[in-house]
Order: C-alpha cells, then sequence, then structure tokens
C-alpha cells in the first residue's frame, strides 16, 4: 500500500486528524481550539498501538505531546496557557482554522497562529507547516515552521524553549537518550547536537475479554532532527529529568526579530518501535 493511500488529514471539531487506512484509525490528532495553543496529542506508532505522546504529566502540567512555544517573548509567557501562572504575564497562541494540504504521497495541513501578548497587542504571527509519511515501520513528521515578526520582538535566552516534545515516561522503566555527539542520558542536557533520540518503554493496556486486562510495556521512540539551515545549528538541546525533549534557539542567546522579519525553523521526526544505533540514525 503507498504512503499516499494509507495516510491522509482532515480537520473538523477544532482538530486535524490524521487518518491511517490501512489500521482504520487516527494516528495523529493536532489540538486547534480556540483559547489553547496548537499540539499534537495523541500521535502513534506505525502499528498504532504505542501512543508516544502525553498530555498534561503531573510533573508539568503545562506540557501538551508536541507544543511550540516560548518562555519570554517581549516579556510575556507563551509557555503556559493563561490562568495557569496567576503572578506572571502570559499571552496566547491564538489559531485560525487550519488548511488541509494532502498531496500525492504525504498527509499535509497548516496551521496559522497569532502570538497575543497579555496586553492585546500583537507580537508574531506564525505559520507551522507539517507533513506525515512514512516506509516500512518508520514515520516521519516534518515540520516547517516560520515566525513572522509584526513588532520589534525579542525572545529572551533561556534554557528552554521552541519544539518541545513529550514523551509518556516512567520512572520505573526509565528511558534512552543518545544524540549526534555520543552522548547519553542526562549528559545531553543542554549540549550542542543535530539529532537526539528518546527511547523507551510504555505503558500499554490490552483487554482480553470478560473483564480482563494484560498489562505490559510496548517499546517506542521519537528522533528528532535540527535542519542544518537553522538559527545556531547545531542547536543546544533540553533534556530534562522526565525526558522531555527540545531542540531550542534561545538557549545559546536572546533571538532578536526586527519588525517584519522572519525566524523559520525545520525538523524532522521519526517515531520508530525497536531501537535505532546512532548509525541508522
Amino acid at each position: 500500500m503507498t504512503a499516499s493511500s494509507r495516510w491522509s488529514a482532515r480537520a473538523g471539531n477544532g482538530c486535524v486528524f490524521v487518518d491511517d487506512s490501512e489500521l482504520d484509525r487516527v494516528i495523529l490528532q493536532h489540538q486547534v481550539r480556540s483559547g489553547l495553543m496548537p499540539y499534537i496529542h495523541p500521535l502513534r506508532l506505525a502499528s498504532g498501538r504505542a501512543c508516544l505522546t502525553e498530555d498534561s504529566p503531573w510533573h508539568h502540567p503545562h506540557q501538551h505531546g508536541i507544543q511550540l512555544a516560548f518562555t519570554n517573548v517581549n516579556g510575556c509567557d507563551f509557555w503556559h496557557y493563561p490562568g495557569q501562572k496567576a503572578d506572571q504575564m502570559v499571552g496566547l497562541i491564538q489559531a485560525s482554522d487550519p488548511q488541509i494540504q494532502n498531496n500525492s504521497n504525504k498527509a499535509s495541513w497548516v496551521i496559522q497562529t497569532v502570538w497575543k501578548h497579555k496586553d492585546g497587542s500583537h507580537l508574531l504571527a506564525g505559520k507551522q507547516n507539517w507533513s506525515l509519511t512514512g516506509q516500512d515501520d518508520l514515520i516521519f513528521v516534518d515540520l516547517d515552521w516560520t515566525l513572522r515578526s509584526i513588532t520589534d520582538v525579542t525572545i529572551k535566552e533561556y534554557p528552554y524553549g521552541g519544539l518541545f516534545i513529550r514523551m509518556p515516561f516512567r520512572s520505573e522503566y526509565g528511558a534512552t537518550v543518545i544524540n549526534s555527539q555520543g552522548l547519553k542520558d542526562l549528559d545531553t542536557e543542554q549540549q550542542e547536537a543535530s539529532w537526539v533520540d528518546l527511547h523507551m518503554p510504555i505503558e500499554h493496556a490490552r483487554y482480553l475479554g470478560d473483564g480482563k486486562v494484560e498489562s505490559s510495556p510496548l517499546q517506542g521512540g521519537i528522533a528528532v532532527f535540527d535542519h542544518p539551515d537553522n538559527l545556531g545549528h547545531p542547536v543546544k538541546w533540553r533534556v530534562d529529568h522526565q525526558r522531555g525533549i527540545n531542540p531550542s534557539p534561545c538557549i545559546k542567546g536572546n533571538v532578536e526579530l526586527p519588525s517584519g522579519t522572519a525566524l523559520q525553523l525545520r525538523y524532522r521526526l521519526v517515531l520508530h518501535g525497536d531501537s535505532l544505533t546512532a548509525e541508522k540514525l
């Protein structure tokens, strides 16, 4: 079955859904609801069994699967939702209706956003071009993300910010992180790399009938590649204690965007079940 006949995107109920015709189920759901920053959850492996993302975990309730945000843009926090931090100036990333652009070999969709300061002023116009395709047991999710400044904008230096991935880490199972420089686990935190791969056991319940449930972890991972043309490449990465990963353009310093200029960032996410060697990556 060709990739074009297997995966297709559609919009509805404030979401983008990517359907997998081979599995007859949704493999990706992109939340694009009013009043919330857009984010992806759930996101599944090609087998359809393991969900690779987690929404609002207890240790980081403000994080949602795969999200695009910064902590300080002209003094305003876009990492949280309005109301989550009563003592902080929190802005809103407002999305318009998604545009579906499926083509001959991939599911594709576009989400446009406006970054609104708490005072009501508009700071950035964002455009997220997403696509999904696959080969064998791998799925490729590509992002071409542009932020164009509406006024003079400063994205302040911070230990994280940008494309952030939250997988369902459990301390009792652990996880493995490797990067392009040969570093592992928490040694990858705040280090430069062209790519980072995160792989872990993922809780999975299988219903056997008659009220019986079998629970055993499945294996799953996401490798994230920073495009060579991205700002500051090879970028420094956030890798936190619960293994949230983030190629962040603001770790090395402020990002200055004079009015009318643009920041373009491109990434590839490779979803895999079995662990991948550094050589294969």
